[in-house]
């Protein structure tokens, strides 16, 4: 059982970063496992109950007439069996995990710093005095408590009722979609 579970899940390769996929195939597995051991249990259940630690044997120390003492051995032995393999994928999950978690976290830092930098070049091109650039997109909506509502260090120049107005935005990562919370549409020219 143990040789056939590990080549199914067969493991996350250390070179690459677990993806959502990886995660799902790996508690689909589990599931299975665990069905497994249900079913091996049921097996018991089948027997007068005996369970995984019930005597074999009776009293006089012979093999039990009553019950498929072939049948329970094997079902017990494939319950340990099955329950090293689930301990096993459920380590792989956990793992999993991490990776992608810290996946996310560093392409977050990876894309605040990647806005930073644009920022700053930006900041420094207008500095230098250049000119502002013609408006290529609209905000049509902004999401309330998303990164759009509130200002922060991205400057941006936007025309709200026929006014100019600088604004310094920040992509982060919050509840709602996408990094910024606006729905951004191209202006027809």
């Amino acid at each position: 059982m143990s040789d056939r579970g590990a080549g199914q899940s067969g493991g996350l390769s250390g070179t690459r970063a677990a993806t959502v996929s990886d995660i799902q195939v790996l508690m689909r597995r589990k599931e299975e496992i665990e069905a497994q051991i249900k079913a091996n249990h049921e097996v018991l259940e089948g027997q007068k109950g005996v369970g995984m630690n019930e005597p074999l044997v009776d009293f006089e120390g012979y093999p039990r007439a009553d019950v498929d003492v072939y049948q329970v051995r094997t079902a017990r032995h494939n319950i340990i069996c099955l329950q090293n393999d689930h301990k096993a994928v459920m380590k792989q999950v956990e793992e999993a995990l991490h990776q992608l978690h810290a996946h996310d976290k560093e392409k977050q830092a990876r894309d605040l710093a990647e806005a930073h930098e644009e920022a700053m070049s930006h900041r420094m091109s207008h500095n230098e005095g250049h000119s502002l650039s013609q408006a290529f997109a609209k905000v049509n909506s902004i999401s309330p408590g998303s990164p759009a509502s509130i200002a922060k260090p991205l400057n941006v120049t936007v025309i709200r009722r026929g006014e100019r107005h600088q604004l310094r935005l920040v992509p982060t990562r919050w509840a709602g979609k996408g990094l910024l919370g606006c729905n951004i549409i191209p202006l027809q020219r």
